[in-house]
């Protein structure tokens, strides 16, 4: 009895030597583990913290317009003109995944690459640098500043779009003249577009159109895009064609995509127009 006694004992202190060791280890695991996962997370935090702090920090980048076919001035007249002038209203019209967006933007960037304050209405923050401030409404655009508002990417009702869509537009052309804003608004077809408003813009840059736009377009833009079909034909290969419609420079010309673009940034500017369609 005295024999089976102690060996019960000697195995219950066995057992808790044992039991003691494994909690040991145990702890000194969590120990080796969290201060792992600390020294990760640290490196990750500071890689994202560093990557952020680039995206803050980095500069307009100012590109210009590569000259593609001439037929009055050079697109650096037009350049010249449109970042010198105080205020200015320019249309960019195209079908859908022509580029307008990217042509936007590219000159947003431009404009501010030369010290002016810039605006961006209805692309929401979707891959936008820290310089490129979004505002809801065009009062909240300051004197002197560059407002690049699109069409697509504002929520107007279903019902009442076109009569929206140009009250927005009258809002901004009054907005521009009274505060010296330059306007740069895009659209996919002139058609939404009233004929008092167009007769008040003062360049038009036209991207490629969709097979039956030209059909639809108000009468003035239909000519123009009509006197240039085979040339959009014939240099269609450059996706960055535009042709520009103004008294510095008419003819065609090829825009760089901003210095922020990617192919994430082009489908987050996409998610944000199909979003807001859907109202």
């Amino acid at each position: 009895m005295a024999k089976k006694s102690f060996l019960r004992k000697a195995g219950s202190f066995v057992a808790g030597i044992i039991i003691w060791i494994l909690k040991a280890a145990w702890h000194v695991l969590k120990v080796i583990a969290g201060a792992v996962w600390d020294f990760v997370s640290g490196l990750f935090g500071k890689a994202a913290a560093s990557a952020a702090k680039k995206t803050e920090t980095r500069k307009a980048q100012y590109v210009a317009l590569d000259e593609v076919k001439a037929f009055e001035g050079t697109p650096d007249d037009f350049e010249n003109w449109l970042y010198s002038s105080k205020s200015t209203v320019g249309l960019i019209l195209g079908a859908r995944g022509s580029g307008k967006s990217g042509l936007g933007l590219k000159l947003l960037e431009n404009w501010a690459s030369r010290g002016r304050r810039v605006f961006a209405m209805g692309f929401g923050n979707a891959g936008l640098p820290a310089w490129i401030e979004s505002v809801k409404s065009p009062e909240d655009v300051p004197n002197g500043a560059v407002l690049l508002a699109d069409e697509g990417g504002i929520s107007f009702s279903s019902r009442e779009s076109m009569s929206d869509a140009n009250r927005l537009l009258s809002k901004l052309l009054f907005i521009a003249r009274h505060k010296d804003i330059s306007i740069l608004f895009i659209s996919q077809n002139s058609a939404n577009i009233e004929v008092n408003t167009i007769r008040q813009a003062d360049y038009l840059l036209l991207k490629r159109p969709s097979l039956l736009q030209k059909d639809f377009e108000r009468g003035k833009i239909k000519d123009v895009y009509e006197s240039v079909a085979d040339d959009f034909k014939k240099l269609g290969g450059d996706k960055g064609l535009v042709y520009v419609y103004s008294d510095a420079f008419r003819g065609f010309a090829s825009n760089a995509l901003p210095s922020f673009w990617s192919e994430r940034a082009s489908k987050a500017f996409g998610g944000v127009k199909l979003g807001a369609k859907s109202n």
